[in-house]
C-alpha cells in the first residue's frame, strides 16, 4: 500500500508561495530553526504541502526534501519522527494532545529531532488547546512544531504569541490556470474550466486534476441546486442520501504492492509499528477526504444561488459588469430560468442554509440531520 501525503522530491510541490518558501528555506540554511511555527493563509493555498516539506528538510540527513527513503516516509506519514495531528471527526481532542506530548517527550529513533505538524490547529478543543500550551511551553530539545491553520485569530492567544507565523498568500483564478497549462499539460479550455469550478483554491483544482472522479460531487451539488423547484422533497432527501453513501466510498489512492515491498525491508517488529501508523495516517486521509466531498457538494450548490444572485442584481447572465462572472457557465440557461423563479432574495436565503449546514458539519453535528435539515429549509420556502 502507498499513500502519500506530498510529494517529497523538492520544494517545487509548493506553488506560488515564493515569499513562505524563502523564509523557510532562509532558516534551514541559517540553522535558525524555531521550535514553533504557524503557518497561516486561505484554505487551499498549500500551508499543508510546505509544512511536511519542511518536516522533510528537517528529518532528512541532506537538509532538504530530495525524495531519499526518509523523505518518502515523511511523504507517507510513517516516519517514525514524524508527529501528524489532524481533526478525529470535527475536533482535535486532549487525548491526540497527550498521545503527541508522549511522542515528543521520546527520543528521535532516525533523525537528529523530532517534528510535529498540527493540521486545522484552530480545531483543537478548549481542554485539548489548554493542554497543548503546555507542550507549547516546554518543548523537548530540537522539536520543532507546525501549525496549520487559516487565522492566528482562531488560536488561544497564548499559543499564536509563542509561535512565528508564516503568511501564505492567496492565489488568483489566473495562477491557477497558468499551473494546471504548465504543470498538468491541460489544453487551456480545461485549465480555465477547472480553475474557474475550483474557485480558484489551488488545492481544490490540483486534487481534481489528479483525480477527476472527485469532482462530481461539486457537479452533484449543483444538480441538487437546480432540482428544487421541480423536485419534490423526498426525492431531494433521496438525492443527498445518494451522495452521503457515494462520499463515504471515497477513498485515499493506495499501492499495495509498495506496501509489501516496504514491510520486507523492515524488521518485524518495526514494521508492525509503521504499519500501525500506516493504517492511521490511511483512516485520517479517507476521513479527510469523504468528508471534503460533502463539502464539495455543498459548495455547488452555494455557486448555484450565487450565480442566481448575480444575474438578478447584474440582469445578464454573463454576471455583474466589471464584476466577478458566473461561475456554472456551463448551466446558463438553467439558471436563466431559475432567477425568474427564485429570484435574488430567496436565493441570498438558501446560500444562508447552506452557511449553517456547514457551521453545523464542522462542529460535529451528525451528518445526516444536516443534509435532511438542510433539504427541508431549503424546500421549505417553495
Amino acid at each position: 500500500m502507498r499513500m502519500e501525503l506530498v510529494s517529497c522530491d523538492g520544494w517545487e510541490a509548493v506553488f506560488g508561495q515564493g515569499r513562505a518558501v524563502a523564509i523557510l528555506r532562509g532558516m534551514l540554511e541559517r540553522g535558525e530553526v524555531p521550535h514553533a511555527l504557524l503557518f497561516t493563509g486561505p484554505r487551499g493555498v498549500g500551508k499543508r504541502t510546505t509544512a511536511l516539506l519542511f518536516s522533510a528538510a528537517l528529518l532528512c540527513p541532506s537538509g532538504t526534501p530530495d525524495a531519499c527513503p526518509s523523505c518518502l516516509r515523511v511523504a507517507r506519514g510513517t516516519h517514525p519522527d514524524l508527529h501528524l495531528v489532524e481533526p478525529e471527526g470535527a475536533q482535535i481532542l486532549i487525548e491526540q494532545v497527550r498521545d503527541l506530548e508522549r511522542e515528543l517527550s521520546l527520543k528521535p529513533q532516525e533523525a537528529r529531532r523530532k517534528v510535529a505538524v498540527i493540521d486545522e490547529a484552530a480545531s483543537m478543543n478548549e481542554s485539548a488547546a489548554n493542554a497543548f500550551l503546555k507542550t507549547l511551553e516546554e518543548p523537548p530539545p530540537g522539536t520543532c512544531i507546525i501549525l496549520v491553520t487559516a487565522a492566528a485569530e482562531g488560536l488561544l492567544p497564548t499559543i499564536a504569541s509563542r509561535c512565528q507565523e508564516v503568511r501564505f498568500s492567496p492565489l488568483g483564478r489566473r495562477e491557477v490556470e497558468e499551473y494546471l497549462r504548465r504543470e498538468m499539460g491541460m489544453s487551456s479550455e480545461e485549465a480555465e474550466r477547472l480553475a474557474r469550478l475550483s474557485g480558484g483554491i489551488f488545492g481544490r483544482a490540483l486534487l481534481w486534476a489528479r483525480r477527476p472522479e472527485l469532482s462530481v460531487f461539486r457537479e452533484r451539488g449543483v444538480e441538487a441546486a437546480a432540482a428544487v423547484g421541480r423536485s419534490a422533497l423526498s426525492a431531494l432527501l433521496e438525492r443527498v442520501r445518494e451522495v452521503q453513501k457515494e462520499a463515504a466510498r471515497v477513498e485515499a489512492p493506495v499501492r499495495e504492492e509498495a506496501r509489501e515491498a516496504y514491510r520486507k525491508a523492515l524488521d518485524r517488529r518495526v514494521a508492525e509499528r509503521m504499519e500501525k501508523r500506516w493504517q492511521e495516517a490511511l483512516k485520517r486521509e479517507n476521513a479527510r477526504m469523504r468528508r471534503q466531498a460533502i463539502f464539495d457538494f455543498l459548495d455547488g450548490m452555494a455557486s448555484f444561488y450565487r450565480d442566481i444572485m448575480l444575474i438578478g442584481v447584474a440582469g445578464v447572465a454573463e454576471g455583474a459588469p466589471g464584476g466577478a462572472p458566473l461561475v456554472n457557465l456551463e448551466w446558463r440557461e438553467d439558471l436563466e430560468n431559475e432567477v425568474l423563479l427564485t429570484g435574488p432574495g430567496e436565493a441570498a436565503r438558501r446560500l444562508r442554509a447552506l452557511g449553517r449546514a456547514k457551521k453545523a458539519l464542522e462542529a460535529n453535528v451528525d451528518q445526516g440531520l444536516v443534509m435532511d435539515w438542510l433539504m427541508l429549509e431549503i424546500k421549505g420556502a417553495r
